[in-house]
């Protein structure tokens, strides 16, 4: 067979390159890693990698081609960035291949001056895998070496979430399938949301792969998937090439936007107002002298170790190095060694403006033996401080005890309890008053087209613009989904009311598509299953005032309140109300 000869040609002669396409953070365009992507180099050969890899299994030589793209992506990757991750394929049926050598990788990075800790083995999950067990063992395998994991071309293949949970990735990359066209496409938004907020719960860093356009790169940010590839972003190739200034400034501003209407306040602030500034040394001071000042010194738990630049390069944990010390050899092993040489880079780090809960998740949901370690604290790529588990754990618990206090937790504002009281004290005084109601417009057909990540941003923009529009003095409250109420202790005419659809209006408009945003609508599908044509959000805002009547109950006041909400439904666009 003509493809069978070509096959062993490329395979005996070594034909094989490598290119490498960055994954970028999709909050500030920095490089996380580059993907080794294998490419055979006969111009003229009518194989494919995909193909290659197919007459690999069919002549039981899979290890062997496997052996020969890995060796050419660990050895060009000498000339990588310190701190970026190599991503590198594998396909879990090498597993049953009989030829497979535990140790392979390893020795190939202490061939190279590679650091294991910053590999990551992408197990793809569009292969037809021979058995659920192979998978399952080719992760273990990768694992029990220390080396990070990702489950490539989630969304394609066969059991999804399932192989997720059981393995325990570090990545989850979302198949490009699902990534292009996203930003037209209702069904693609919402899936990308709930995973989304699947990884986010249990700490799993995702990538959107496949992003072509910068109407998708726009979507994926909305969203809040942490990293993107493509061919947007960048193209690959055989140099470790930064992501172009440009494009890192648009990722920045998109970014940003989102993320002022994302922040939700905590009452304890971010995690750079309980971080502390500790112990910093170089990439070549000696880990003799860390080992003794933390036999002098019990507070001292870390050390991080930092370059010229201040970024952070790996850590030393007390209980990493007094390992390294200990046994019969581990002291002269040890004790001629730098810090660089000595480091882990496997901690956790985060930026400082995170906020404090989000940080304490993220902790709690680290190995067992790394869940009482320290958290480094950086701001930009630069060391920060770090934070201790004792007081992530204290803070943590006091927001919880105050968001328990009857706050809503996606908006904090007050909820209902809090809203009755307020009123019936209102109603027993002889103080001018006024309340509004305000309510979202077309909020559901938002919902369906742009995922539940967005539908929330809709509700805390609601939020934002009250209190950007608010004074100190006024009373805001979060009736659930998209009700809200103010209550002022004056007569409201409209000055208050159209700041805040003012406001409101100007919120929004980053969580729509260019094209749905100047064209005034979106299209999903109505309370029946049809589509059709939704109008961009707007406000109906109901307002009540004692200035000509007097209310005797809460429920003389609701029928009132009741009764001017429908007379702004009856008003297309943003409307008020007042009686």
């Amino acid at each position: 067979m003509d493809e069978e000869k070509e096959f062993f040609t490329i395979l005996e002669g070594g034909h094989i390159t490598t290119m490498y396409q960055p994954i970028i953070s999709l909050q500030n365009g920095s490089v996380l890693g580059y993907e080794a992507l294998s490419r055979i180099k006969i111009p003229s050969c009518l194989l494919n990698i995909e193909q290659l890899f197919t007459i690999a299994a069919e002549t039981k030589r899979l290890w062997e081609l496997e052996k020969l793209c890995r060796t050419e992506a660990l050895k060009n990757a000498a000339a990588k960035p310190r701190v970026a991750k190599l991503f590198i394929n594998v396909d879990p049926n090498i597993i049953e291949d009989r030829e497979l050598k535990s140790g392979f990788t390893c020795e190939k990075l202490r061939e190279y001056g590679l650091d294991p800790n910053d590999i990551v083995f992408e197990v793809t999950e569009r292969s037809a895998v021979k058995t659920m067990s192979a998978f399952t063992a080719a992760i273990e395998h990768y694992q029990r070496q220390n080396f990070k994991i990702a489950i490539d071309d989630f969304g394609s293949g066969y059991s999804g979430l399932n192989r997720a949970c059981s393995c325990s990735p570090n990545y989850i990359k979302i198949d490009m399938g699902i990534i292009q066209g996203i930003d037209v496409d209702a069904y693609k938004k919402s899936a990308v949301s709930s995973i989304v907020k699947f990884c986010r719960e249990i700490g799993i860093h995702l990538i959107a792969e496949g992003i072509e356009t910068e109407a998708e790169l726009a979507t994926v940010i909305r969203l809040g998937v942490d990293y993107g590839q493509g061919y947007y972003l960048a193209r690959p190739s055989e140099q470790f090439h930064e992501l172009n200034y440009e494009l890192k400034l648009a990722i920045k501003d998109i970014h940003h936007r989102i993320s002022t209407l994302s922040y939700q306040p905590s009452v304890f602030g971010k995690i750079d107002s309980i971080a502390r500034e500790k112990i910093t040394v170089g990439l070549n001071a000696k880990a003799l002298s860390i080992y003794e000042m933390m036999q002098h010194d019990e507070a001292l738990t870390e050390v991080c170790i930092i370059d010229e630049e201040r970024h952070v390069c790996g850590i030393l944990t007390r209980a990493y190095l007094f390992e390294r010390f200990s046994g019969q050899f581990g002291y002269n092993l040890s004790a001629k060694r730098t810090t660089g040489q000595l480091m882990t880079k496997n901690f956790l780090s985060v930026e400082r403006d995170a906020t404090i809960d989000d940080v304490a998740m993220l902790a709690m949901n680290r190995k067992a033996a790394q869940v009482y370690d320290s958290v480094v604290v950086t701001g930009g790529t630069q060391y920060f401080g770090v934070v201790t588990v004792k007081d992530l754990l204290m803070t943590a618990v006091n927001i919880q005890v105050q968001r328990a206090s009857e706050a809503n937790p996606l908006t904090g504002l007050p909820g209902n309890a809090a809203i009755q009281g307020k009123i019936s004290s209102i109603l027993t005084s002889e103080e001018s008053f006024s309340i509004i109601y305000l309510d979202l417009d077309n909020f559901k057909a938002y919902n369906d087209a742009y995922g539940f990540s967005n539908g929330d941003l809709m509700i805390k923009a609601v939020a934002d613009s009250m209190r950007e529009c608010c004074s100190e003095d006024d009373f805001m409250g979060h009736i659930g989904g998209d009700d809200f109420v103010i209550i002022l202790h004056r007569h409201e005419e409209n000055h208050l009311c159209n700041a805040i659809i003012s406001a409101f209006n100007s919120a929004i408009e980053p969580l729509y598509s260019t094209e749905d945003w100047s064209q005034g609508f979106i299209v999903s599908k109505n309370r029946n299953g049809f589509t059709e044509n939704f109008s961009t959000a707007t406000l109906s805002i109901a307002v009540v005032t004692n200035h000509a009547h007097t209310y005797q109950s809460l429920e003389d006041l609701s029928k009132v309140i009741a009764h001017a909400k429908k007379q702004c439904k009856q008003i297309q666009g943003n409307s008020v109300v007042i009686i």
